[in-house]
């Protein structure tokens, strides 16, 4: 077995390969590997020349805690009927974790098909959405005009989308940072895929958008953002104009969305909806990359328990002082004890110290060094929307 990255020799396979796991519909197909692809992204187990397993490490930019991070998104695990159930791809993980430390990306996300699937390799959930599921009827209560709506020209509004983007995110953490390349991928799409796509424009100013899709007696939005809540309301009014179509709605929304206390009956239709999964790589390279609270100026022992990153399997002692970390290796009796799954999870502010302790997921030596751990983690408020 040789495990390596990909060459353009390999792209029939890999495309075979993908076909066969996943979906072949055009254009999307063609699109993904003509526009989106990259060999060099993708790894793969070999037995000899045949490709057995495969996955890719789509490059993004995230903020976490303060800090703009590079970071890759794995999607595409794939493996072959007959390599399956060999354990090939706990091989395969244990490689991507390797080739990550090599490129410094300390964390990486992944969308689980099943959850427990990936469980074990220490990726958990650090982002949900509250899914609506609605008729169109239901938003009369919160629809209300305001501004103007022009429909989205090929890939000409990327400025208006991203600043409209940036001021959607300015209260929320994790997400990812688009640069013109990521937009005009992810316009080519949706485009390619019959959706549709407007800008909600006010006094010259663009304040929201929306891309969505009309199928099936169903509006689905792929992605709505808003500057303030006259303009989510006018989104929602846009939405609304449709019942004539279409009778239902379905919306991933943040979790800081409150839509759903100003609806006619809340109590059906929305749900707590796990959307993506992430694991720090490399624990030292992290920590040290982060931004903390000023005020914070000790210090603690962290043991981290990691059974497929051998390089996070040991203790680290962090020191504080004026919002940065010195993190290093020692032999030191440990403060605080915890996998990395919980650490993945604090860190990304979906978790508690208080929830994993009360879960038996950390273990305290020391209480005071485990509130401060809390202090340097506080919850975010999570949101991204990439699906590959």
């Amino acid at each position: 077995m040789d495990i390596r990255i990909t060459t353009a020799d390999d792209l029939e396979q890999v495309k075979k390969l993908w076909a066969y796991c996943f979906e072949n519909h055009e254009p999307f197909y063609s699109w993904y590997f003509r526009e989106y692809f990259q060999s060099e992204n993708t790894l793969g187990i070999f037995q000899g020349e045949k490709l057995l397993s495969s996955l890719q490490l789509i490059p993004y930019d995230i903020f976490l805690r303060g800090r703009v991070l590079p970071t890759s998104y794995i999607v595409g695990v794939a493996s072959f009927p007959e390599a399956r159930s060999g354990g090939l791809v706990g091989e395969l993980m244990v490689e991507t974790f390797r080739e990550l430390k090599r490129r410094d990306h300390t964390i990486t996300l992944l969308m689980p098909f099943k959850g427990q699937f990936y469980y074990p390799y220490q990726f958990l959930f650090c982002y949900h959405h509250y899914k609506y599921e609605i008729k169109l009827e239901d938003l009369k209560p919160v629809a209300e005009s305001y501004g103007d709506f022009v429909e989205l020209q090929g890939t000409q509004n990327i400025a208006d989308l991203d600043e409209v983007y940036r001021q959607f995110t300015a209260n929320k953490h994790g997400f990812i940072v688009r640069n013109p390349q990521k937009w005009r991928l992810l316009l080519e799409e949706h485009q390619g895929e019959k959706g549709f796509g407007y800008l909600l424009i006010k006094d010259g100013r663009a304040e929201g958008y929306i891309l969505y899709y009309l199928k099936d007696n169903k509006l689905t939005v792929r992605e709505m953002a808003y500057s303030n809540w006259p303009a989510q309301k006018s989104l929602f009014r846009f939405m609304y104009n449709h019942r004539s179509q279409v009778e239902n709605l379905e919306w991933n929304a943040p979790l800081d969305d409150s839509t759903f206390y100003y609806l006619g009956d809340p109590k059906k239709g929305i749900s707590l909806f796990p959307f993506l999964t992430a694991r720090i790589v490399d624990v030292k390279k992290f920590l040290e990359s982060i931004f903390y609270a000023k005020e914070i100026q000790t210090g603690l022992v962290l043991k981290i328990e990691d059974r497929w990153a051998p390089w996070n399997n040991q203790s680290f002692k962090i020191s504080l002082g004026e919002g940065q970390a010195l993190v290093e290796e020692t032999e030191s009796p440990w403060d605080v004890l915890m996998d990395i799954g919980a650490l993945t999870q604090l860190v990304f502010g979906r978790v508690e110290v208080k929830t994993l302790i009360y879960q038996n997921r950390l273990k305290a030596a020391d209480m005071e060094k485990a509130a401060t751990l809390g202090k340097l983690f506080p919850p975010c408020n999570n949101y991204i929307n990439e699906y590959y």
